[in-house]
């Protein structure tokens, strides 16, 4: 993750504090993909794992059981939620824009669908807030006042 990446999730931070002032949500951040704070594996049956330290070996056993290994921006495990920061490219409009930029990134639309299939396997919830967008903050807060709503309603039903 660079500089600006680093910086934009710093700000989504900031807002995750400002929006949950009773400290509610305990999202972890994942800076730089070798920590593996929030290193993820997930099978195709949707089972999934927290492995913020596997060694090579691990990893190659766990792939050859099934296991795809994903690292979100930000997640809160716990409550089963990401956070995916989505930059875009300059110069092109449209999903030729996001997918040119993801490309650059060593992806392509293929493993970022991918990766939301099995996120969406293991009952995840996800939230992605794009780098051009003006309604991050918003939507932001919208996703955990949802979230929220719905735990809420799960205790009254209990």
């Amino acid at each position: 993750m660079g500089i600006q990446d680093s910086e934009s999730i710093n700000l989504i931070k900031t807002w995750i504090k400002e929006i949950d002032t009773e400290n509610y949500f305990k999202f972890i951040v994942d800076f730089d993909t070798k920590e593996g704070r929030t290193r993820i594996l997930i099978d195709e049956f949707g089972t999934w794992k927290k492995a913020p330290f596997l060694t090579k070996q691990e990893s190659e056993d766990y792939r050859s059981r099934g296991f795809r290994q994903f690292v979100p921006d930000l997640a809160d495990f716990d409550k089963k939620l990401i956070i995916e920061y989505q930059e875009e490219s300059k110069g092109r409009t449209g999903i030729l824009r996001r997918h040119g930029k993801i490309n650059k990134k060593g992806h392509d639309e293929f493993s970022d669908e991918d990766k939301d299939l099995f996120y969406d396997l293991a009952k995840f919830k996800v939230l992605k807030l794009w780098e051009n967008s003006n309604d991050n903050k918003r939507q932001l807060e919208i996703f955990l006042k949802n979230v929220r709503r719905e735990k809420q309603n799960l205790n009254d039903l209990a």
